[in-house]
């Protein structure tokens, strides 16, 4: 078998060419200096095989000296590609410099002065080992992706690298190999086939190499981009924070200032009430979204009395009703387990939410919050839905409801952060918010959770349903002593609704609302500040003084 050293020649220049085509079109995308080099090296290499295919009908001087000198020329530039991809110091350099002016000299040498094709390829195969040696010393020195552990694609080209041009020094008359062998061509033609391969591993490496570094680059620009949105968050939540105290001032005093107004007076205090109360009500829902979006959301799953939380939901349900001349009406399964694995004020928050939109959208008609719930093994399914016959949503235009600042009908005011609160807490407790509606028709917004439960299905308290029509009272929920602060806190708190310290309110509530016994009672005084209800505010704390 005699193999032909020009074939194996002509498709490596081939190969090289193909893949400094492909380099270089890597390059004009990104132009990354990396790429040009290493496109470089794959096009010198392969004018190199080019000229030593043509040694027959071109001079010596380019066929041996040039040829050879433009292959081992390539193998530099790979290294210094590698060193521009990892931003390192190309301290090899030099001697890789020294390298080619050696053998170029000595490729000379024995073309001119003794004619000994065996020494040229000694010399050739020398020159190219100690520049992979320098190539491979200097990979196991630098990291993966600018910074990490060694790449190991390229780390295995070089050493392959290594070992083909190792196995031509082998090959020649210097080492006891078969000279049969030798002089026939086909080892040093094997070894030129072995070396497009290796050049074909080097350029999926440094393909691997530049994705690696494409997807760092977009890694950091998502973080950074993440932490611009952060601090935009963040300046939302201060201004919200620094807007609503002077307007909630505002609203204390315009309050104070009704007991005494006359009729006109009046007319322009309630002006100033509802306009102070609609944009505290945006401030509100914007540090929400920012509070939701700085702080992880979490829940604290704990004992919660269901039917009392659902009964406390109702009463507040039924307040936000009546605003709107709406019947309420809450529809529990017959049976409902008493103590649950959950986090009762997520669910109020969610729950709460819904029934307000509800509410909001619809006038002289009914909302409905219905729970029903169904044992499963020492767990309990409960499903939530709350109902309408409102205007509805056209879901027609594929909107995603569920998004920040989405709103279904722009003309009510909303900030349309409501829904996308309550997905959230919803997703976070394992379940997903779901909505069926009609236009015109009203909408039905639903989730199903699974929670832990003790008790067996049979010990399971009888929950009565409810309606409520407007204009009817809500039975206020009962309140014990030990679900409230002590008397010194409840006389302060009572000393500022009094005075219309809104701002200072606030405070007071931040310092006792981690008491998870006072939940009840920060629900219920909650709900009097948002409405300025000052006034109830301090007949609230009266009244349970003296219960």
């Amino acid at each position: 078998m005699n193999l032909n050293l020009g074939t194996a020649a002509f498709f490596t220049a081939l190969a090289e060419f193909v893949l400094a085509a492909g380099m270089l079109a890597l390059w004009a995308k990104g132009r990354a200096r990396y790429l040009l080099v290493w496109g470089v090296g794959f096009l010198v290499f392969g004018i190199g095989a080019l000229l030593l295919i043509l040694r027959d009908r071109i001079p010596d001087f380019f066929s041996i000296l040039l040829g050879n000198f433009l292959t081992t020329l390539s193998s530099v530039l790979f290294y210094v590609g590698i060193c521009l991809f990892f931003d390192r110091r190309r301290a090899w350099l030099p001697w890789m410099a020294g390298v080619l002016a050696v053998e170029v000299a000595l490729l000379a040498c024995f073309s001119y002065v003794t004619y000994d094709t065996s020494a040229r390829v000694y010399v050739y195969g020398a020159a190219q080992s100690v520049v992979a040696l320098m190539t491979l010393q200097a990979l196991c020195t630098m990291g993966r992706g600018r910074g990490g552990n060694s790449n190991p694609e390229v780390v295995v080209v070089a050493l392959l690298a290594l070992l083909v041009h190792g196995a031509r020094l082998v090959g020649t008359p210097f080492f006891p190999v078969p000279q049969d062998f030798l002089a026939s061509g086909n080892f040093q033609t094997l070894l030129a086939f072995g070396l497009k391969l290796t050049h074909i591993g080097y350029a999926l490496a440094f393909g691997n190499m530049h994705a690696a570094a494409l997807h760092a680059d977009l890694r950091a620009a998502l973080a950074h981009i993440e932490a611009k949105a952060h601090q935009k968050v963040e300046i939302l939540g201060y201004i919200g924070h620094d807007l609503r105290a002077p307007l909630a001032t505002i609203g204390g005093y315009a309050s104070l200032l009704l007991a005494d107004a006359h009729d006109t007076q009046r007319k322009h205090l309630l002006t100033i009430q509802r306009s102070v109360k609609y944009q505290l009500h945006l401030i509100d829902e914007l540090l929400e979204y920012a509070k939701a979006e700085l702080q992880p959301l979490t829940v604290h799953p704990v004992t919660t009395d269901l039917p009392r939380l659902l009964d406390d939901i109702s009463d507040y349900a039924v307040a936000l009703c009546a605003q709107r001349n709406n019947r309420f009406r809450y529809r529990p399964s017959e049976r409902m387990p008493r103590e649950i694995g959950l986090d009762g004020k997520r669910m109020q928050q969610v729950l709460l939410n819904l029934l307000s939109n509800a509410a909001k959208f619809t006038r002289d008609g009914v909302v409905t919050l219905s729970v029903t719930a169904r044992p499963q093994g020492r767990a309990c399914v409960l499903s939530f839905a709350v109902s309408d016959t409102g205007i509805g949503i056209d879901m027609s235009r594929n909107v995603d409801i569920f998004g920040a600042f989405q709103q279904m009908h722009p003309a009510s005011g909303s900030t349309g952060l409501g829904l996308f609160i309550a997905q959230r807490i919803v997703s976070a407790m394992g379940g997903t918010l779901g909505v069926a509606s009609v236009a015109g028709q009203g909408a039905t917004f639903s989730f199903t959770l699974s929670v832990p439960v003790d008790a067996s299905e049979a010990d399971w308290p009888v929950v009565a349903q409810r309606e409520t029509a407007p204009g009817e009272p809500s039975p206020a929920p009962a309140m014990p002593r030990d679900a409230m602060p002590e008397d010194r806190a409840l006389d302060e708190l009572a000393s500022l609704a009094l005075q219309g310290r809104v701002t200072d309110i606030e405070h007071w509530i931040e310092r006792h609302a981690d008491e998870a016994a006072y939940a009840p009672f920060m629900a219920l005084l909650l709900d009097l500040l948002e409405r300025l209800d000052l006034r109830g505010i301090h007949a609230l704390v009266n009244r349970l003084a003296k219960s």
